[in-house]
């Protein structure tokens, strides 16, 4: 294995043999192999990947795609059925709550037997205590058993000694969803600087925005196979399509509930407005966002682009500029719908964007063979750089929860934010501010 690789694995592959009934566990001992009382399950099959030195790489996947089980098989805690796993350095894991915590030792013993389990000596282990204490932020319950920790407490704890330990090679799994919210801002400023001080990271969690902020490349495995590897954008966003598909069938046949029928507005009251575009469908923009849409159908995006004021087409917006966002779309069905844009940074985080609900507008009942034109005008203070439009065509279920994908595309326009001429910004976008000072 290359010196410059953390983690190396080939064909890895974990089976589980699943009993019917206890006595089957007998009977397979006894067979000596001429017969076959259990069925397979394999967790993982084939898992092949690296990760280089330095690299914080994401780990999607739905529950039950194996994500945990990779985990055990890297730090140890797990054998292999096939396959090969090579590290370099030393791993700290926060796998799950508590893990290797003795529930009779106090918060104190359990941070040196954990030191310990991490290769360091006493002495070592003794002067980042208080730097441990204070990261956890348990107070007096460093000295009472952890059996009687609360969820929160457990994971602080364990957290703390893992980062406080700096190791090589961190792995965090979902464990840290148990935290509250200043913890898990905690959290993620120690992974940060973890991040900085060249530490490996591999990062389990359900959460996109966070892989995509924090990982340069993901890995999706789904069903104990890996699906993809790629930028932590890229495949952050299959992933979420994938969910979304699967809602999407989930949902099919679904009524839309008497809340959304309650907030249903006809479109005839948004004629005015509509009726000042002409309707346009685009053989070049449908071509060339083939392959970057998806959805259940029923309502199509025929042609989309970000115009100035006066009607031009932008590639490139000026900061703070004023612009239109301009969704041309066709309906097969009488249905309520709602018609969303959002500006994706290169992570593919949404950074701004709308429903039709935000504006006051509401939602919109099309009918069978209606063509629409969507106008969404907003300013755009955004740092400069790439950055991405996406639209949605969705029919909402559950007001602000869930709802059927219509129809998706991903990078309908791509378009690029100039830097700010009178002074640069360094957050994703700047709202104006008004300032006083006061000396006292």
């Amino acid at each position: 294995m290359s010196s410059d690789v953390a983690i190396h694995l080939d064909a890895l592959s974990k089976c589980y043999h699943i009993y019917d009934k206890p006595r089957d566990r007998l009977l397979q001992m006894f067979s000596r192999g001429r017969r076959q009382y259990f069925r397979e399950f394999w967790a993982l099959r084939d898992v092949s990947f690296e990760v280089r030195k330095g690299e914080t790489v994401g780990i999607l996947g739905r529950n039950g795609s194996g994500k945990s089980t990779l985990l055990q098989l890297i730090c140890g805690t797990l054998n292999p059925t096939r396959g090969t796993i090579r590290t370099n350095g030393r791993i700290a894991a926060l796998l799950e709550l508590g893990a290797g915590f003795n529930p009779e030792f106090t918060g104190r013993e359990n941070v040196a037997l954990s030191c310990a389990l991490l290769g360091m000596s006493p002495d070592e282990a003794g002067a980042r205590f208080d730097d441990i204490a204070s990261f956890a932020d348990i107070g007096d319950f460093i000295e009472q058993p952890v059996k009687t920790y609360s969820s929160g407490m457990y994971v602080r704890l364990a957290f703390a000694v893992n980062i406080v330990a700096r190791p090589d090679i961190m792995i965090v799994d979902e464990a840290l969803a148990v935290g509250d919210m200043n913890f898990q801002a905690k959290c993620m400023s120690a992974m940060t600087r973890l991040q900085q001080s060249g530490a490996t990271v591999l990062f389990v969690s359900h959460d996109t925005s966070a892989v995509k902020s924090l990982c340069s490349r993901a890995v999706y495995l789904d069903h104990g196979q890996v699906r993809t590897t790629g930028p932590a954008g890229e495949v952050a966003e299959l992933y979420m399509r994938t969910m979304r598909e699967e809602m999407n069938a989930e949902q099919q046949g679904s009524a839309a509930t008497d809340d959304i029928a309650a907030a249903v507005r006809d479109v005839r009251a948004g004629c005015d407005a509509v009726g000042r575009h002409a309707f346009r469908r685009s053989e070049e923009f449908e071509a060339r966002v083939a392959a970057l849409r998806y959805g259940t159908g029923g309502a199509r995006i025929t042609h989309a682009e970000i115009v100035d004021l006066a009607g031009e087409p932008l590639s490139e917006v000026e900061f703070d500029q004023e612009v239109r966002v301009v969704v041309h779309f066709e309906s097969e069905v009488e249905e309520t719908i709602s018609c969303n844009y959002y500006f994706a940074d290169g992570k593919k985080n949404y950074v701004i964007g709308s429903s039709m609900n935000l504006p006051g507008f509401g939602l919109l009942k099309t009918r069978a063979g209606g063509r629409y034109v969507v106008v969404y005008t907003t300013r755009v203070p955004l740092c400069e750089g790439n950055y991405a439009l996406q639209l949605e065509l969705t029919k909402p279920l559950i007001p602000d929860q869930s709802a059927e994908f219509l129809d998706v595309i991903d990078n309908a326009v791509v378009f690029r934010m100039a830097r700010r001429s009178n002074g640069r910004i360094w957050a994703q976008a700047y709202v104006p501010n008004t300032l006083e000072v006061f000396q006292t």
